[in-house]
């Protein structure tokens, strides 16, 4: 498997058609069931929060569950995402 590209917090990526703000930064990740590369924040309107991961070519979203939720709507990458990508 590829490696995925460099991230950092507050970076966009797309997973799937969605726009999304990198919080977090896993380090050392094993590709595996529980593992995940990053957690992102995503949904302007009801903002959510959920592990990604990288396949080698794209961002996805683990099919699994990640006990993501929902953002605090004070938190800095939520303030991002609701600006927008192209803000």
């Amino acid at each position: 498997m590829s490696e995925h590209p460099k991230i950092s917090p507050g970076d966009w990526i797309t997973v799937g058609n969605t726009d999304c703000v990198v919080t977090i930064v896993k380090q050392n990740v094993i590709h595996g069931y529980w593992s995940a590369v990053c957690v992102v924040v995503f949904n302007e309107t009801n903002p959510t929060t959920h592990d990604v991961d990288w396949d080698g070519e794209k961002w996805f979203f683990p099919e699994r569950p990640d006990y993501g939720g929902y953002a605090n709507v004070t938190d800095q990458y939520v303030r991002q995402l609701k600006r927008g990508r192209y803000a």
